[in-house]
This record gives structure tokens, C-alpha cells and sequence, in this order.
């Protein structure tokens, strides 16, 4: 009799045993999961043997030693109530899986063509300001070059005398300067108009005398506002410029340019060198 209701009594589940090891130690679920770093409703799964909720049997074998460990409870024997776990059904999370693997590549896409079209637009940007940018950049180059025009202009422009008044005499030897500079530059050997023949044709007029030593770059405007010179002018080359003070001067190479003013010599060291010299003349104290 006693043999029958042996069988009878039923055998105590894992979860069972857990949850009774608990109970004796006196404590809680929610400290247990604190101090096992999982949820109560893990522990709750565990305990009451819904171990297919819980993920693989590699899993539940874990949260069961853990539990164990914890408790200080013998992990063997509580293993050795563990039933053959039924892995559960991986479609579902499979085909989850493969919808957020989808969605990733998704947004992936969306983001490279994103990082596409930012990419031209940038392009776009910066092709269409270095293409306004680079005619401002090339004009000086352009203007600089010519020679001719240069002496064309030169000659048109110190030539036109002022209204109402005779300026044969100061013309006729910057015509003959232009010649010989085309012709001979290196070895320009007309005479430069003196300041006292400037002088005595016209009080108002004032001239510069520049002997270009080196290859060199000059504009000057004279009081009126004219430019009476521009270009480059040649190693060896005299220029006179005459007409109305003050005179605007720009000039590249001033340390390799000897320059007379009124039949003063003009100092331009105290300019930086290697950069245009922008003066007026004559010279402010």
C-alpha cells in the first residue's frame, strides 16, 4: 500500500525545486533578477517550467547554473531535472530576422544614394565657382602681356595735350623713346626730356624719368585721371612721362627701377620687395 502511493505522488518539476531553494533562502524575485542581470519574467518562466519560452536549451542550461550559483545550490542535480526541451519553432523569428535584415539593407540603400546626391550637389557647387572664379583670375595675366598695345596706348595717351594749350615740345621725345624701345630696347639711346625743358613749355606739366634696369611692370595716371603708361617695359628701356601732378604709380621689380622726378631722384626702398610699389607722386612726407 505504502509501495502504491509512493508512485502515485507526483515528481517535483525543475521550476518546482528552483522556486522552493528560493523561497527557503528568503529571497525575491526581483532581487534574484538584479543579481543575476535578468527579468523577473525570466525567472518566472524558469520556475514555472515554460523553458521553450526561453530560447535554446544552451540558454536555459545557463539561467538554471546561474540560479544555481547564486543560491548555492548543486547545478548537477538540478540539470538532472531538466527535461528533453523541445527546441522551439524558428520560422517565425527567422522570418522576423530576415525582414529587419531586409529593412537594414533597405535603409543602407537610402542612405548611400542620400550620400550620393549630396555628393554631387558639392561637386556642382564647387565646379560652377571655380568656373566664375577662374576669367577673374586670368584677366590681369591677359592685359599684362601685350606689348604692342602698349606702346600704342602710351603714345595716344602722353600725346593729347590739354585744351587750349601747345605741347609740342614733350610729346615729339616720347614718340622717338616708343620707337627706339620696339625696335632696340636693350640699348634705348634717345635723351630723356630734361625737367627744365618741361619746365619752360608748360609751368603746369611735371615729369618722370623711370630707367628700367630689369624687365618690369608699370601704370601711371596723371592728375587728370589719364594713364599715360602701361606694360611691360624692357631692360635697358628710358621712359619720360610728362603731364599734370600728382601722379598714381604702380610698378613691379621699383628696386631694379631708377626714378627721377622733376629732376629728383625718388626712393623706393622702403617698399616691399617682391610686390607692386603703389606711390604717389610726388612722394608724401
Amino acid at each position: 500500500m505504502n509501495e502504491e502511493n509512493t508512485l502515485e505522488q507526483p515528481q517535483e518539476t525543475l521550476g518546482q525545486a528552483l522556486k522552493k531553494h528560493r523561497e527557503n533562502a528568503g529571497v525575491s524575485l526581483e532581487q534574484l533578477a538584479g543579481a543575476l542581470k535578468l527579468s523577473v519574467l525570466q525567472l518566472q518562466r524558469l520556475e514555472n517550467d515554460e523553458h521553450e519560452l526561453l530560447g535554446p536549451a544552451t540558454f536555459v542550461k545557463g539561467y538554471i547554473k546561474s540560479y544555481c550559483r547564486e543560491l548555492k545550490i548543486d547545478s548537477q542535480a538540478m540539470l538532472a531535472l531538466l527535461p528533453e526541451q523541445i527546441e522551439p519553432a524558428k520560422k517565425s523569428k527567422m522570418q522576423s530576422f530576415s525582414r529587419r535584415t531586409e529593412k537594414e539593407a533597405h535603409d543602407s540603400r537610402l542612405m548611400l544614394f542620400s550620400y550620393f546626391i549630396l555628393a554631387v550637389i558639392i561637386g556642382s557647387s564647387v565646379f560652377w565657382w571655380w568656373q566664375n572664379s577662374a576669367p577673374a583670375i586670368e584677366e590681369p595675366i591677359k592685359t599684362i602681356q601685350p606689348n604692342q598695345l602698349e606702346t600704342s596706348e602710351l603714345s595716344s595717351s602722353v600725346q593729347e595735350p590739354p585744351v587750349g594749350q601747345e605741347h609740342t615740345e614733350s610729346a615729339a621725345p616720347i614718340s622717338t623713346d616708343l620707337a627706339v624701345a620696339e625696335s632696340e630696347p636693350a640699348s634705348a639711346t634717345t635723351p630723356p626730356v630734361t625737367p627744365e625743358q618741361a619746365s619752360s613749355s608748360d609751368p603746369e606739366q611735371s615729369t618722370i624719368v623711370m630707367h628700367f634696369n630689369e624687365d618690369s611692370w608699370v601704370e601711371i595716371h596723371d592728375g587728370n585721371g589719364d594713364r599715360v603708361a602701361f606694360g611691360v617695359k624692357k631692360a635697358g628701356y628710358v621712359m619720360t612721362v610728362t603731364g599734370p601732378q600728382p601722379f598714381n604709380v604702380v610698378l613691379g621689380k621699383h628696386q631694379m627701377v631708377d626714378i627721377t622726378f622733376e629732376g629728383q631722384p625718388v626712393d623706393t626702398s622702403h617698399f616691399a620687395k617682391n610686390r607692386l610699389a603703389k606711390f604717389t607722386l610726388p612722394l608724401s612726407e
